[in-house]
C-alpha cells in the first residue's frame, strides 16, 4: 500500500489507523450529541435544585446531589440530567463508569467499600432514579 502512495510501508499503515480512530471518534461524537438532542426534545432540562426535587421521593439528598454531579459532567452542556433518563439509552454514558466508578466513588464518600452495596435489581431500569434507589439500601 506505501508503494501505491509513494511513502514507507509503516507510514500508510500508521495513516490508515489513525483515519480509521478518527472516523470511529467522529461517529461516536455525532451518535451522542444526536442522543442528547433527541432526549432533550422529548423532555424538560431540570435545574439541580428541580432535579433533587424530582429524586426526593426516592432517595436521599445526599444520593441526589452526588449523582447530579456525575451525570452533569457526561451530558453538559447539551443537557441535564433527569430522574428517568436511562443512563445508558438516554444519556450514553459508559456502563463501566456506571457500574463500577460511580459505585465506588459513592462509597468512598460514604467511607465503606463498593462491595458492600447489594446486588443490582435486575428487574430494575437504569434509571437515575432507580440508580440513586439501589445507592440509597446501600450501607449508610
Amino acid at each position: 500500500m506505501g508503494a501505491l502512495l509513494g511513502i514507507p510501508e509503516w507510514l500508510a499503515v500508521t495513516l490508515l489507523v489513525i483515519f480509521g480512530l478518527s472516523i470511529a471518534m467522529l461517529y461516536g461524537f455525532w451518535s451522542i450529541r444526536r442522543a442528547h438532542r433527541r432526549v432533550a426534545a422529548t423532555r424538560p432540562n431540570p435545574t439541580r435544585q428541580q432535579f433533587i426535587a424530582l429524586m426526593e421521593e426516592d432517595c436521599s439528598p445526599e444520593v441526589s446531589d452526588f449523582l447530579w454531579r456525575k451525570a452533569v459532567y457526561y451530558v453538559e452542556p447539551r443537557l441535564t440530567p433527569h430522574p428517568d433518563d436511562d443512563l445508558m439509552l438516554d444519556l450514553k454514558i459508559d456502563d463501566d463508569d456506571i457500574a463500577m466508578d460511580w459505585p465506588r466513588d459513592w462509597a468512598e464518600q460514604r467511607g465503606f467499600h463498593d462491595s458492600n452495596l447489594p446486588d443490582w435489581p435486575m428487574e430494575w431500569p437504569a434509571t437515575i432514579r432507580n440508580f440513586g434507589r439501589w445507592l440509597d439500601i446501600g450501607p449508610q
